[in-house]
């Protein structure tokens, strides 16, 4: 039916096209004779007359097409060239389409400007039926616009076509008015379209919804096939009760979910496929997704069956290893525990409650696992062996722990004892009571030490001794910090002396140090003058502190006298370490003139190797401008020296001085370098040029004008007379 319905529709169009002229060479094609041949004339000399070709195409009407379709039609079938306009008149329409070439639009005639001569120039002739006037009107205002558009464009006044002339196609066409499809036509049309898009929408739908089915039931046929190869094995039938009901209940859920469940999907596809088949999607697509979440449920509870089953399996078997691992584990302790009491003569009857308590613990756990609690007989089982575990390593440990008590821990009581009755010998008695105290808790501590091994505590004789020992370091740290605190008393008696004789060097410098400074820089604030105000207080802590110690006597002197003692130190040394940094400020108060005092000393220098320099060559004598120079460098330099010694000290105003000295000592070596560079060469070049002044007078004149320069000590001038007449002795003799 759709082909049919378009085969129609096409056969229609082409009957209904209008019939094209068989040619449009000529400057007027007229088939039914419109125009009167006088005025066909007129108008073939209008077309002709310029560059630019017109013709015209003159029908009755264009049915069933619109004037713009014929006109579209005639610009396909035809080749335009560029230079021609073809103009096509309907009669019976009375209007005009035009179609012009790529020439037309490079001279302005765009297509508003060809609507407009229509509108203005064609259409009041074509109302009174004038139509060959109008058509001589519209082409000669075509002319005179393409003329005045060329006459603007030569003249610069338009440098470019517009971008919608440069857009513009080759072949244009322009119309009176537009035309429209036939109503019916596009109703119909569009009703065909929509009939066509919904029949195919449709069955694209159906076969979308089809594929679904069919691989929801592909789901079903893989879920069926692993439900089928679910298997537990036949291991359990030969064990207890309990362990077959567990399992029992296991597969008839297995068999709930491939009788009930699977057979209830293949019901629900089949109804999916009978409605999908009456076009009902909707409905469809909800049968479909009841389908795959049951499915899903099914699936779901599978993983969960296997779950189960596989837990279950694991759970049986650790179970037996770990009773197993239980039974080994108890015999061991026995044993090892037999030995012990033999080897050693001890109860242990500690240990002996705890091995009985495992044989209980035994008992009870499998009562649990008669009774199927088999998550709980396997957690019970697992506590017991670390228990099992923990006792094992205690029994390991009691030989250690024999000889720990016998041997090690006593022998290091002993030595602790010795160490402090040492310390006292060497009459450190500081503490005595204390240590004394220490010694008889340590040794009361060590006393319950053997009743603890004999019950067979291991956990709590373990923890004795490690207290014992961290008493007996706590101990032996009290002792070491006794020592030290006496040697530096001693330390602090030997250096207190010298850093008071230091800072007593400080105070005497200070004092003339910060009152220069005072005087000189204006200052009176800083890290020297806070050292400086604290030294005497310092001073005076010492002092007390040393002559305390003096008047001590010797058995009293550490413990009457330790803690003062300690904090004039302390302030001694906070006195030493900032000592740097206060010297550091000063030098930083006086580095400017520091300084200032080197760069002097530098250019006095400076000033003095030239001058001796100068001496030193024995010239004929010193032009003018170098003794000038010196004398100024002198007085810039005296002029810094000055300013260095007065008080206040403006340093602003001594660098100002520096540098200008330093500028006038830079002169002064650039004139002495030109002074010694050119009397050398002048001297050079006069002996060089000397045996040619025989041979020409004018090198000779030069000679002798170079000479008595050199003598007046004007040697630049005795160097370019020189090198003057070297040149025309090269020139000449050479």
């Amino acid at each position: 039916m759709i082909l049919l319905s378009f085969a129609l529709l096409t056969s229609s169009l082409q009957v209904w096209a209008a019939d094209l002229p068989q040619s449009i060479d000529k400057p007027i094609t007229d088939p039914g004779g419109i125009i009167k041949k006088q005025q066909a004339q007129q108008l073939t000399k209008l077309f002709t007359a310029g560059p630019q070709v017109y013709k015209l195409v003159a029908v009755k009407n264009t049915n069933p097409q619109t004037l713009e379709e014929y006109a579209k039609s005639v610009s396909d079938t035809f080749k335009i060239d560029p230079n021609t306009m073809v103009m096509i008149l309907s009669v019976d329409d009375k209007t005009m389409a035009i179609i012009s070439g790529s020439y037309f639009a490079k001279n302005g005639i765009t297509r508003d400007v060809i609507n407009r001569k229509i509108d203005l120039f064609f259409n009041p002739y074509a109302k009174e039926d004038a139509f060959t006037t109008g058509v001589s009107t519209f082409v000669k205002e075509i002319n005179n616009e393409i003329k005045t558009y060329q006459q603007k464009k030569a003249s610069g006044q338009i440098v470019s076509n517009t971008a919608q002339t440069e857009a513009a196609p080759a072949q244009s066409t322009a119309a009176a008015s537009n035309g429209q499809w036939p109503l019916w036509f596009i109703i119909g049309f569009a009703i065909l379209l929509i009939a066509i898009v919904v029949v195919v929408w449709a069955y694209f739908r159906r076969s979308l919804l089809l594929k679904e089915v069919d691989e929801v039931d592909t789901w079903r046929g893989k879920l069926l096939d692993e439900l089928n190869a679910f298997d537990v094995g036949t291991e359990w039938k030969k064990e207890s009760t309990k362990v077959r009901e567990r399992y029992l209940d296991i597969l008839t859920s297995l068999d709930d979910l491939k009788k009930d469940a699977i057979a209830d999907v293949e019901l629900i596809l089949v109804d999916a496929e009978e409605t999908i088949g009456k076009f009902r999607f909707r409905r469809g697509r909800e049968i479909i997704q009841e389908a795959k979440a049951r499915l899903q449920r099914i699936e779901d509870s599978y993983f969960q069956l296997g779950r189960r089953a596989n837990k279950l399996t694991e759970t049986l078997k650790d179970i037996e290893t770990l009773k197993g691992e239980v039974g080994q584990q108890r015999q061991k302790i026995e044993r090892r525990l037999d030995e012990l009491r033999i080897q050693f003569n001890a109860s242990f009857h500690s240990m002996k409650d705890r091995l009985n308590q495992f044989i209980k613990e035994e008992q009870e756990i499998k009562e649990s696992q008669e009774n199927g609690n088999f998550e709980e007989t396997k957690t019970k089982l697992q506590k017991l062996h670390e228990e099992q575990k923990s006792l094992f390593e205690a029994v390991q440990k009691v030989s250690l722990l024999r000889q720990t008590i016998e041997k090690d821990l006593d022998q290091e009581i002993r030595q602790l004892d010795e160490d402090y009755r040492e310390m006292l010998q060497e009459g450190y008695t500081d503490g005595e009571e204390f240590f004394a105290g220490k010694l008889v808790k340590i040794r009361g501590e060590a006393d319950k030490l053997p009743k603890l091994f004999e019950d067979g505590k291991v956990a709590e004789t373990e923890q004795v001794i490690v207290k014992v020992r961290e008493e007996i370091e706590s101990v032996y740290q009290a002792m070491e910090e006794i020592v030290t605190s006496r040697h530096q008393y001693q330390r602090f008696l030997q250096e207190l002396p010298y850093q008071l004789s230091v800072l007593r060097e400080d105070k005497s410098y200070l004092m003339s140090e910060l009152a220069d400074l005072a005087e000189r820089y204006q200052v009176e604030d800083g890290e020297a003058f806070h050292y400086s105000q604290q030294i005497p207080e310092v001073i005076a802590e010492i002092e007390h502190a040393l002559e305390q110690v003096a008047l001590t006597e010797e058995a009293e002197r550490y413990k009457r006298n330790r803690e003062t003692l300690a904090q004039a130190a302390e302030r001694a040394n906070s006195m030493i370490e900032r000592r740097e940094v206060v010297l550091n400020e000063l030098k930083e108060f006086r580095a400017g003139e520091l300084a200032a005092r080197e760069s002097l000393t530098k250019l006095r220098s400076d000033v003095a190797r030239v001058e001796q320099q100068l001496k030193r060559l024995h010239l004929p004598g010193i032009p003018e401008s170098v003794l000038n120079s010196s004398r100024i460098s002198r007085q810039a330099l005296a002029t810094v020296e000055h300013g260095l010694e007065e008080i206040p000290l403006n340093m602003q105003k001594v660098e100002h001085f520096l540098k200008e000295a330093t500028e006038q000592v830079i002169q002064l070596l650039e004139n002495a370098t030109n002074t010694i560079r050119f009397s050398n060469e002048a001297e050079e070049m006069i002996q060089r040029t000397n045996r040619f002044r025989r041979y020409d007078k004018e090198i000779a004149n030069l000679l002798s004008q170079a000479e008595q320069a050199f003598r007046r000590g004007e040697y630049e001038e005795a160097y370019q007379l020189a090198r003057k007449a070297s040149d025309i002795a090269a020139e000449r003799f050479e």
